[in-house]
Parts: structure tokens; C-alpha cells; sequence
């Protein structure tokens, strides 16, 4: 209340300030006009026209006390300097200042806040800026340029170890010359010897080939691949295993789920609606496809930016596979039913550059929306440079309706496309030709029954009771007797409940005829609703044939429980019904011929018809906009314009490209892959490494900036970096590079003076042990069982648009009840299913770079009463209580082989039967062999020795 009085009484003071200077300042500038043009002193125009307007509307915010905006406009230097909105007059265009344009009242900021300022006011403030706008003592006003802003950065910027140029570090030395496999081996061992620690020794070779095979297809090792390796004596047994890993095409299934957290991957847009991404699944299995074919990465990175601008690497008229690839910036989350357009629009752009800059050069460009970066030297103009791209890509097929129009792109040329488009449009416009003469027949049928639905029910009432027969009845009041019948039959009592028909069941003899009026009242009102809705459904095809739309949806129906006796009576086997059937009896014969050939023209059209045409959610180019910075963020309040450009920050180590035309999407991918870039072949690397190792060596592999971690081993970073590119930017390579090395296939024994001086394993003196993660579970534990369908590609989701907020079709398809792999399990935003978010899958909404890890008790507690993990584990008793019946031995080896990859020692043998029969001792009646086998095998898929890798 202090606060809100003390407003309150000095707001007053300004009303009764302004009501005394009132009479001064409006005879003062009664002179204005002759000031203007005979006085030579400046400085005393000043001081009588222009500091008392200043005073009276702005002192009281913008002094040097509270300079709100930023803003001090009671003296010079305040004045000279601006605020948070940039400088409050345009040395180089007058007219367009700041200043000016808020006291017009024209923008979204209008000032001063009380209201408008006189037009004599306005007119002395026009006249001063005109001139410069001089104040006395002050220079005149220029734009004020920070170090930043002018692309000055201090030494300690540039020289931060994520925006130096990537250099070419030599192997060091070590003194254990035999423990490195790998150049990489040097890096890790040296730091090692630095703080007198050791490596642990080498994995044995089961739990070697259960970590690799885990880590590059995300499925556990058969039977048959066990005692493959095991057998095989060769020195490069491990080499061979990894080459078969990396030729699966499970493999890229496994690596394109981790790019797909990068990417934010999901098949719905999320926010409001949740609308469906119909074509989403294209992205993922090129994503999916591009890891299994080993495509270089910067053609990866470049494809997925600007893939709808390269030309196509094979024969074709557009590279189909480029459009599609773009999806990674077409799929992100979108408000599409916001009502404020712009800030839907300028909203998508900045999620796109959020996951275009965390995703290849890790780094948080997005934070400087509103200011400049607050901790790296990334600047507000550096951001909108950067928008403006985004601001001119094509994101939605119509922003400016109800609900945005989301874009989808053929995968055909355009002029495949406009003959598919045209004959699709023929072929509906004909079916609704159709349905609007079925209509209007239908409508003159209805004019003759609808209105005599109280006759047709009295009259069946009279035949009920005996009281006439159907001809009778039907003559007496002129109605159809066939339709007579029909109400008959409708009306005669039945065993089943029909409360619709109470009021008529009840009514007594002299109010029956009242009954039957309000029963046809209702069904009349019931009648002209349904068919506004069918004519507004009508409008609403022709409009999207109009806009050569996607075809339109199926004729709405008629919910039953809305008016069970208007469905029962005008609907199926109704009496007002009119089946197909009974049409061409009461066309008119014009009609009945009409129909005829229309029908015959649109059987000609579909027998015509060309292939379905392929469509993707993908981008392409749209309107160039000459993009401004928006003041503090906001899209209402734009200040100065911004060229296309890239941060200048990386620009020290990489050229700019000049962007001639079109949206700079081409050039930003381009200039992402050039092998200057200080930064899209580190994030890279470090990604494969976290990918392998569960940590990277920055362990905040979306965040290279100062609030993120530094790197534990930086030379080495820069030697992957540099071998990366070397090696023709292959992902697969740099499989070999790591999996190879002496580092990977460490166990993970630790040891005590390890544990001391490096808790947090940042060294690396041991194999991080690690939980498999969603994917890996569920995957892992339909292959053990033989249920895994490993069919590729395609969708599991149909349909389009979205659905009513407590539809199930919002919900995603449940994981546990399909069989195939995970990856291809659509993911509508809003409803993720509950098995990923128990086992920290993410949002599918940010550019994930690593997972959440959570060790909480639902976990265990699915795994050991989950449906899923009891289908899997009688799955598995059944098999091996069939192939070794007579075996209990064997088929507890079996089991061990299957869920743990290894043979059982002796004394886990005796275990193992001992809880099998002292379960069929102690349930005789309750647990058969089967059941008791089931529980064994239940209880190894729950233990830790299987849901974590070592």
C-alpha cells in the first residue's frame, strides 16, 4: 500500500505540473514558427521549446536516478547515449528516429504513457531532431558502440580455447610405451603419468564384445556371436567384430536415435495443439540411413541446413533426399493456433537457430535474444544476423490463419507436382459434384417426410393398437405406407433400453398428439443443425480444393449420444433413412441421370489417376526479410537493421560468405562445414566420444561457452578434430580410431588412489560403467526373446492435424505394446509415452545433448512387475523349457547367455536350480516347471549385471 500511495500522489504531482505549464508552454510555442526561421542560437531554442517538454513528460522515469529503459533525458550524456532501445535519434535518417516514432503513438511503445503529446509539441520535437537535435554542451548525437557491438573482443575472447583455430597436436611421450594401441592411448596416458596414476587393465573379451555390441546397434550379443569371438584367436578378432557391428543396419538405428536427441526429434508439433507431423518419419530414416552408409558429416550437416539447395549427388531432377533432410528444422515445436502471428513466426526462428547453434557448434547463440550474451561473446546483432535467415525460410504453408498452416514439400518437381496437384482436385471436385446432387435430393425427400414425423407416429401408434391397418393408416393421412411400416417396426417395445423413447412410451391417449409435435419439433431443430453442419463441411472442401489443400477428411458423422432418436430415425435402418439403395426409386430421373455420369466421369478420373506423389516436412526458401533487431526481444519494438552474418566471434578463425540472394541458409551450411570452423568438428567428436565413453570430453556437449565445463583432455579434442576432418569427416572411421585404442577397452576395475585423485573419473584410469538406457532395455529385451520386428522405415502413425484434448489419439503409441525397435515408435510431443519418461528419454521438445540419469525406485520397480518383463521372461522359459527338457543345466547356461552374455560359474548353476525347486516345493499347486523357470529368468533380467555395461 506505501508503494502504491506513493505512486499514486507523485503521479498527481505530474497532472497538476503539466495543468501549470500548460498555459506557458502553449504560449511559447505560439512563437515557434518565427523562432524556426530568424533565431541563430540554438542553445535558447533549446532551453525555451525543447528542455520543457523533456521535463514535463519524460524527467520524471527516464533521470539519472531511475533511467528506466536505460534512458536518462535530462542531460546531454544521457541523451547522446540512448538506452536499452539503441540511440533515441538517427544521425543518419531523422525522420525514422526513435524518439519520434514513440511520441507518433504509432508503434507498440507509446510515449508518454498519460497520452499523446500535443501536435505542437510534436511539431517543436520534429523540428529539433530535423536539425540534429542539439543540445547545448554536447556534441551532436551519434550511435553509441560498445567493444562488442563493434566486433571488438578482448584478448581473453578470443583466445577462449573453443573459438581458437583447431590445431594439430602431436602425440605426446609416455614411460608404459606398451600400453598404447592408439595415438589416442598417448593422450590419455600422459595426463595419467601427470598425476602418477595408472590404467586399469584390459576388459575380458565377453564383457568387451557385450559393451560394443550395446554401443554401436544397441542390442545384446546371440549365442552364436559369443562363441564366434570366443573361438576366434586372432589379433584383430575385435577389428572383425567391429566391422560386422558397423555393416548392420541396426547400426544406424542405434547411432541415428543419439543425432535424433540432438535434433529434438518428434512427429508432432506439441505447444497448443499437438498437431501431427505426418511426414516426420522421412527425416528419421534418412537420418538413419545417412549413419549406415557412412555419409561424411559435413555433407550431413550441410543437407540438413540447405539439403533443398545442393544439387542432388545422384541422377534426378531434385535432391529428394536433401528437401527431405531439412526436416531437421521443419520438426521443431510450434505454437501453431498462437494468435499473435509474428511472435508465432520469430518464436520458430529462434527454436531453429537454438538447435542449429547447440547442435553443430555448441554454443548457447539463442541467449542473446533480448541482450548480448551474458557470458560469451556472442552479441544481440550477432543473433538477428543470424534470424534473418531463419526469417526468410519458408516454415509453414500459411502463417496468418486461425491455426498456422504447417508446410509440407513434394518430393517430385514442381511440375509433377501441379499435375498431381490438378488431377487430385478433378477427382474431388467431381466426388463433391456428386455429394451436392445427392444432397439436393435428399433435401427435397426430407421436405416431404421430416414435416410429418408427428403423422408417421401417431399413425404407427393406431396400427400398433389394432385400431386400422398400415394402408389404412397411411391413406387416412396421406403418408407412404413402406415409411409407415418402417415406424411400426421402429416403435414396437424392445428388450433393450431405449430412455429416448420414454416420453412417447408414457404419453397417455390425450396427450399423445402433444408428444408427437415436440418429438418432430426436436427432430426439425436436430434436422437444420445437421445440415449446417454437413453444408459448413461442404464449404470447407471446396476451400481446400481451392488452395489445392490435402484432401479432404470423410464426411463428419453424427455422435449418436448427442440425439439418439434423430441417429436412430434419420440414420442406417432408420425410418427417415435413405440407403443408396433406395435413392435412384425417388430421384427426380434428371437427377438420376446426372448422377450416372458423374459417376461414370470420376471412374474414368481415378482409373487416370497419377502415383500418390511423396511429401516430406521439410523448408525451403521464402520471402527475404530485411530483418531488424527486435529492442529487448521483443517483435513489437524493432530498431536498427541487420545484414546476414555469421557471430563475429567465430569469424576470426573462418571467412564470411557474402550472402548475394536468397535466405543465407546455402552459405550458413557451408559455412558450418568449412574446415576452419573452430567448432562443428570438435562438438562432433566430442559427441562420438560421449557416445562410446557415457561422458564427453566436455561434458556439456551442448555448451562450449564459458558456463560450460572445459575440456578434461583438450589436445586431444583438437587431434580427433583434426583426424575427423582428415579422414573425410567419417563417423565410421572414427569408430575404428576409438574402439581400437587401449582407452576403450579398459575394464572397469578401479583402484583406490585413483578413486582419490580422480573421483569423477575425468582421466580416465577405468571404463565408466553404465546403465543402458531405454532403447537398450526394451530392445535388447524383445531380441533376447525372439519378438524384436526388425523391419525398417516407414510410419506407425497415420492421419492429420490434431485431435480433441482428451482424445487417446493424442496419445503416443505404447512402446511395450510394439514389437518394433524403439526408434520407430512415433512420439506426438505432449503425450510421451510413460516408459521413456520413466527411463529419462528426454522432452523430444530441446536439443538434447545428453540425457538425464535418474536412479529412482519406479525403475526397479517396473522391471520387476512390468507386464512387458513378465511377457519377455516366460517368452524365454518357454524356449529353453522346450529345447533342453530333460537339461535343467543347460537351459540355465542358456539363460545366463541370453540376458547376461555369459556362461553361469558352477556355484550360480547350483543357485539357480536350488531357487527353481525350492519354488516348486514350497507352491506345489501354484508354480509349475514353467513358472518357476519363468521366475528365474525374470530375476536376471531385473539384476544390475544386465541393465548396466561395464
Amino acid at each position: 500500500m506505501l508503494i502504491f500511495s506513493v505512486f499514486r500522489r507523485s503521479w498527481r504531482d505530474v497532472q497538476l505540473k503539466r495543468a501549470c505549464l500548460g498555459l506557458w508552454v502553449f504560449l511559447g510555442l505560439l512563437a515557434w514558427p518565427l523562432a524556426a526561421q530568424v533565431e541563430e542560437n540554438s542553445g535558447e531554442v533549446f532551453e525555451k521549446e525543447i528542455r520543457p517538454i523533456l521535463v514535463r513528460n519524460c524527467s520524471l522515469c527516464h533521470n539519472p536516478q531511475l533511467k528506466t529503459a536505460g534512458l536518462d533525458l535530462t542531460t546531454s550524456e544521457g541523451f547522446g547515449r540512448g538506452g536499452q532501445s539503441g540511440p533515441v535519434v538517427s544521425a543518419a535518417d531523422p525522420a525514422s528516429s526513435r524518439l519520434l516514432e514513440v511520441i507518433g503513438y504509432e508503434g507498440r511503445i507509446k510515449m508518454p504513457p498519460p497520452g499523446r503529446l500535443t501536435d505542437s509539441e510534436i511539431a517543436a520535437l520534429t523540428a529539433w531532431v530535423g536539425r540534429g537535435a542539439p543540445w547545448p554542451g554536447a556534441e551532436r548525437v551519434a550511435v553509441r558502440k560498445t567493444e562488442r557491438s563493434s566486433g571488438q573482443f578482448t584478448e581473453e575472447e578470443k583466445n577462449y580455447w573453443a573459438f581458437r583455430s583447431i590445431q594439430n597436436p602431436i602425440p605426446p611421450k609416455v614411460k608404459q610405451e606398451a600400453w598404447p594401441a592408439s595415438p589416442i592411448d598417448r593422450f590419455i596416458l600422459a595426463k595419467l603419468e601427470g598425476k602418477g596414476l595408472r590404467p586399469a587393465p584390459a576388459a575380458d573379451r565377453l564383457t568387451l564384445l557385450r559393451r560394443a555390441s550395446y554401443d554401436l546397434i544397441g542390442l545384446p550379443p546371440t549365442e552364436q556371436e559369443i562363441a564366434q569371438f570366443l573361438a576366434d584367436d586372432s589379433a584383430d578378432a575385435f577389428e572383425r567384430v567391429m566391422d560386422r557391428l558397423l555393416a548392420s543396419p541396426r547400426y544406424g538405428e542405434r547411432w541415428g536415435r543419439h543425432w535424433l536427441d540432438v535434433a529434438r526429434y518428434a512427429d508432432s508439433t506439441g505447444n497448443d495443439e499437438d498437431h501431427r507431423y505426418p511426414y516426420a518419419w522421412r527425416y528419421r530414416d534418412y537420418v538413419i540411413e545417412a549413419f549406415n552408409s557412412d555419409l561424411p558429416y559435413d555433407r550431413f550437416v550441410q543437407e540438413q541446413i540447405a539439403g533443398d539447395l545442393l544439387p542432388p549427388e545422384g541422377p534426378g531432377e531434385i535432391n529428394r533426399r536433401g528437401i527431405v533432410a531439412t526436416g531437421f528444422l521443419a520438426l521443431g515445436p510450434k505454437a501453431v493456433a498462437q494468435q499473435d502471428k509474428k511472435k508465432m513466426l520469430y518464436d520458430v526462428y529462434d527454436e531453429q537457430l537454438d538447435v542449429t547453434s547447440k547442435a553443430f557448434l555448441g554454443v548457447t547463440l539463442a541467449c542473446s535474444r533480448c541482450h548480448d550474451h551474458k557470458f560469451d561473446p556472442f552479441t544481440n546483432r550477432d543473433y538477428y544476423s543470424m534470424i534473418s535467415i531463419f526469417a526468410s525460410t519458408k516454415s509453414f504453408r500459411d502463417p496468418s490463419t486461425h491455426v498456422s498452416k504447417l508446410y509440407f514439400r513434394p518430393l517430385v518437381p514442381d511440375e509433377e507436382y501441379d499435375r498431381f496437384l490438378d488431377h487430385r482436385k478433378a477427382t474431388f471436385g467431381k466426388r463433391l459434384e456428386i455429394e451436392e446432387t445427392v444432397v439436393k435430393e435428399v433435401e427435397r425427400h426430407d421436405e416431404q417426410l421430416l414435416p410429418h414425423l408427428a403423422d408417421y407416429m401417431l399413425a404407427a401408434r393406431a396400427v400398433r393398437q389394432g385400431g386400422a391397418t398400415p394402408r389404412e393408416a397411411a391413406h387416412a393421412k396421406n403418408l407412404r405406407e413402406d415409411i409407415l411400416q418402417k415406424w411400426v417396426s421402429y416403435l414396437k417395445p424392445l428388450e433393450e433400453a431405449r430412455p429416448h423413447l420414454e416420453e412417447w412410451r408414457r404419453a397417455s391417449t390425450e396427450k399423445l398428439a402433444q408428444a408427437a409435435q415436440d418429438y418432430q419439433k426436436r427432430f426439425l431443430e436436430r434436422s437444420e443443425g445437421w445440415r449446417k453442419t454437413l453444408e459448413k463441411w461442404r464449404k470447407g472442401v471446396r476451400k481446400r480444393l481451392e488452395d489445392r489443400d490435402m484432401p479432404p477428411r470423410p464426411k463428419p458423422k453424427f455422435r449418436a449420444e448427442r440425439d439418439p432418436f434423430f441417429h436412430d430415425v434419420y440414420f442406417n435402418e432408420g425410418p427417415f433413412a435413405l440407403s443408396e439403395e433406395d435413392q435412384e426409386a425417388v430421384f427426380a430421373p434428371e437427377s438420376s441421370e446426372l448422377l450416372s455420369r458423374l459417376r461414370r466421369e470420376l471412374g474414368q478420373l481415378e482409373a487416370s489417376a497419377p502415383p500418390e506423389v511423396d511429401m516430406a516436412c521439410a523448408v525451403a526458401e521464402g520471402e527475404i526479410v530485411q530483418q531488424k533487431i527486435f529492442i529487448r526481444g521483443d517483435h513489437n519494438n524493432p530498431g536498427e537493421e541487420v545484414s546476414k552474418n555469421f557471430p563475429r566471434i567465430l569469424r576470426v578463425a573462418t571467412e564470411q560468405p557474402l550472402v548475394r540472394k536468397g535466405s543465407g541458409r546455402l552459405e550458413l551450411a557451408r559455412w558450418l562445414t568449412d574446415s576452419r570452423n573452430p567448432l562443428t568438428a570438435r562438438v562432433m567428436v566430442n559427441r562420438i566420444w560421449q557416445w562410446h565413453f557415457g561422458e564427453g570430453l566436455v561434458r556439456t556437449p551442448n555448451n562450449f561457452g564459458k558456463m560450460g565445463e572445459p575440456p578434461s583432455h583438450p589436445e586431444l579434442i583438437d587431434y580427433l578434430a583434426r583426424r575427423f576432418i582428415d579422414d573425410g569427416w567419417s563417423v565410421k572411421k572414427m569408430h575404428r580410431l576409438i574402439m581400437l585404442s587401449s582407452t576403450y577397452q579398459m575394464s572397469g576395475e578401479t583402484r583406490k588412489e585413483n578413486i582419490e585423485a580422480d573421483p569423477e573419473n575425468r582421466l580416465l584410469s577405468r571404463f565408466n560403467r553404465r546403465r543402458l538406457d531405454v532403447e537398450q532395455i526394451r530392445d535388447g529385451l524383445l531380441a533376447m526373446d525372439g519378438t524384436l520386428d526388425l523391419t525398417m522405415g516407414g510410419t506407425l502413425q497415420s492421419g492429420f492435424g490434431t485431435d480433441g484434448e482428451n482424445s487417446n489419439d493424442r496419445l503416443s503409441l505404447d512402446p511395450e505394446k510394439i514389437n518394433r525397435r524403439l526408434v520407430y515408435v512415433p512420439l506426438r510431443r505432449a503425450n510421451l509415452p510413460g516408459l521413456l519418461n520413466l527411463f529419462d528419454f528426454g522432452d523430444a521438445t530441446n536439443s538434447a545433448g545428453a540425457r538425464p540419469r535418474t536412479n529412482v525406485a519406479p525403475q526397479a520397480l517396473f522391471m520387476m512387475n512390468s507386464e512387458f518383463i513378465a511377457a519377455r521372461s516366460r517368452n524365454l522359459a518357454e524356449e529353453f523349457l522346450k529345447a533342453y527338457p530333460n537339461d535343467p543345466e543347460r537351459r540355465v547356461e542358456g539363460a545366463y547367455l541370453r540376458v547376461l552374455n555369459r556362461s553361469p560359474q558352477p556355484g550360480e548353476v547350483r543357485e539357480a536350480l536350488g531357487y527353481v525347486d525350492q519354488l516348486r516345493e514350497r507352491f506345489p499347486n501354484l508354480i509349475s516347471d514353467q513358472k518357476a523357470f519363468q521366475s528365474l529368468c525374470h530375476l536376471l533380467i531385473a539384476s544390475n549385471e544386465f541393465i548396466y555395461v561395464e
